[in-house]
């Protein structure tokens, strides 16, 4: 019981840090990833209890940390530049059930490897009848 509260709270203080970061005004000379970050994400498909909406407002924060990521990424692949496509079956809860890389443009153990870590750390609010379940396929498009 008491790991699992340290988990959570990890989690939270993750994604309290990612929404900050993503959040944030662009002083980095970076480019500003939310600008990616639409109330409509082209490719995605979403089957089960769910809405488009409320898949989009929970993966904003992963789709973030994935651009940021892959800008990191990029220092030691200049030439990384692609598509990765999820597929993640969340829980009514709010828990990620299975969840894999479906289809990769990138050619990049690391970066996929970084990534999946990104989503085993990923909770939903709590969405649906108890015991339902959705499934999201979710692309996510890497170019510098």
């Amino acid at each position: 019981m008491y790991n699992k509260i340290i988990i959570r709270a990890v989690i939270l203080i993750s994604f309290t840090f990612i929404a900050v970061a993503c959040g944030s005004d662009n002083t980095s000379g970076q480019p500003d990833i939310r600008n990616g970050i639409t109330e409509k994400i082209p490719g995605l498909e979403v089957s089960g209890t769910r809405s488009e909406k409320n898949v989009i407002n929970n993966m904003w924060p992963v789709i973030c940390r994935a651009q940021e990521l892959y800008q990191e990424r990029l220092k030691d692949n200049p030439g990384l530049n692609g598509m990765v496509e999820l597929k993640i079956f969340v829980e009514f809860n709010g828990e990620i059930g299975a969840y894999s890389i479906v289809r990769s443009t990138l050619d990049d153990p690391v970066f996929e490897g970084q990534l999946m870590r990104v989503i085993s750390f990923m909770d939903f609010d709590f969405y649906g009848p108890h015991n339902s379940e959705t499934e999201i396929l979710l692309p996510i498009h890497f170019k510098p």
